[in-house]
This record gives structure tokens, C-alpha cells and sequence, in this order.
């Protein structure tokens, strides 16, 4: 009797013991991904606050936004740690690259490039007033922004199963063709996404706006 318990308790614990370390792989890569959120978070607010002093210069928003998510890629105490992970930045660039893919993106929602033919004239059309208050020429001046961080799940045997589950839900195919390529050379995405709206504090350029 005691033989065939402790068989029992072997078959069991066989069972049982694969799938609870699944389940904590998952809550720690679940939790990494939360990081991921509060990142892009921080990162958009980062791209927002510089593109409103910098007139919505593409450039300069996602210089800020990179700085934002750099403890994602490694020690930022100190300059000389900060110019060291900006190089893995640098290098996470290079390797997503053939893939069609970026670690960061931004896209930029308004100002719209209709507007400054309407608001704009005084200006040639090409700038906004950001100060200016007549009806709707407040809402034109406002800088909005959608920001994608690509963030590499790196928990094995999860990282494939939550990005197959995310592709699985996803309805336009042809803009997950890079996460796919990438999944087959063992590099594991997910794209993590953060809106930020911030009123302009310059004056926004018609060649940097939404067309």
C-alpha cells in the first residue's frame, strides 16, 4: 500500500510540478510586461513634453522617448552607464532592423496638416500660433502622440506562448509580418503602446505634422 501511495505521489507531483512552474515563469514575465507598460507610459509623456518645446520635432521626441525606456536595456546610474546602455539601445536598433521592426515609434496625431492652411495663414501656413485662442485654433495647437516600445520577452518557454496568444487576436496580419520574422530567428516581441496629449508651448511645423 505504501508502495502504490508513493507511486501516486510521484505521478502527481510529475503533473503537477511542470504546469506551477509554468504559471510562475508567467507571472514573472506578466510582470515584466507591466514594467513595459509603465515605461512606454513615461516614455510617451518623455516624447510629449519635448515635442512641445521643440515644435514637434519628430527627432527630438524620440530621442526623449528613448532616454525614457533606456533602464529597460540596462544601468542608468551615472553618465557612463547611461552612454553604455544607450549603445545596447543602439545595437537592439541594428539587430530589429532587418526585420522591418523599431524598438521605439512614434506617430504623431495632431497637429493636422489641414489645420495650418486654416489657422496657419498669417503664417504662411506653415507654423501654428500655440498661443493663439480663437475657437478651435486651441485644439489644432495640441500635440498628440501615439508611442509603440517593442519590449523582447525573455522568460523562457512563456515568451513564445503570450506572443503567439497576443498575434492570435490580432486583426491586421500584415503589421505583425516582422514580430513573425523575428519569433523565427528566437527573438520573442510584444509591442506595448501609450497615448500622451500636452498643448503645444512653440510653435508646431507644418513638415512635422500629421498629413
Amino acid at each position: 500500500m505504501l508502495r502504490t501511495e508513493s507511486g501516486q505521489a510521484m505521478v502527481e507531483a510529475a503533473l503537477v510540478l511542470p504546469s506551477m512552474i509554468f504559471l510562475l515563469l508567467g507571472a514573472v514575465q506578466l510582470a515584466q510586461v507591466q514594467q513595459a507598460r509603465l515605461l512606454a507610459d513615461y516614455a510617451a509623456f518623455a516624447a510629449a513634453r519635448a515635442g512641445i518645446v521643440m515644435n514637434g520635432d519628430p527627432a527630438k521626441m524620440r530621442e526623449a522617448a528613448a532616454l525614457a525606456v533606456l533602464p529597460a536595456f540596462g544601468p542608468t546610474d551615472g553618465l557612463g552607464a547611461i552612454a553604455r546602455t544607450l549603445l545596447r539601445f543602439k545595437a537592439e536598433e541594428a539587430v530589429l532592423e532587418p526585420f522591418g521592426l523599431q524598438p521605439l515609434r512614434i506617430d504623431v496625431h495632431s497637429p493636422v496638416g489641414a489645420d495650418f492652411a486654416k489657422y496657419g495663414q498669417h503664417l504662411d501656413g506653415k507654423e501654428l500660433d500655440f498661443d493663439d485662442v480663437r475657437p478651435g485654433a486651441t485644439e489644432a495647437s495640441l500635440l498628440s502622440l501615439q508611442l509603440r516600445y517593442l519590449f523582447e520577452l525573455r522568460v523562457p518557454l512563456v515568451n513564445k506562448v503570450i506572443q503567439a496568444a497576443w498575434m492570435a487576436v490580432q486583426r491586421d496580419r500584415g503589421g505583425i509580418a516582422g514580430l513573425v520574422a523575428a519569433a523565427r530567428a528566437g527573438r520573442y516581441y510584444l509591442p506595448v503602446q501609450a497615448f500622451y496629449t500636452m498643448r503645444m508651448q512653440s510653435n508646431p511645423y507644418l513638415k512635422w505634422s500629421r498629413k
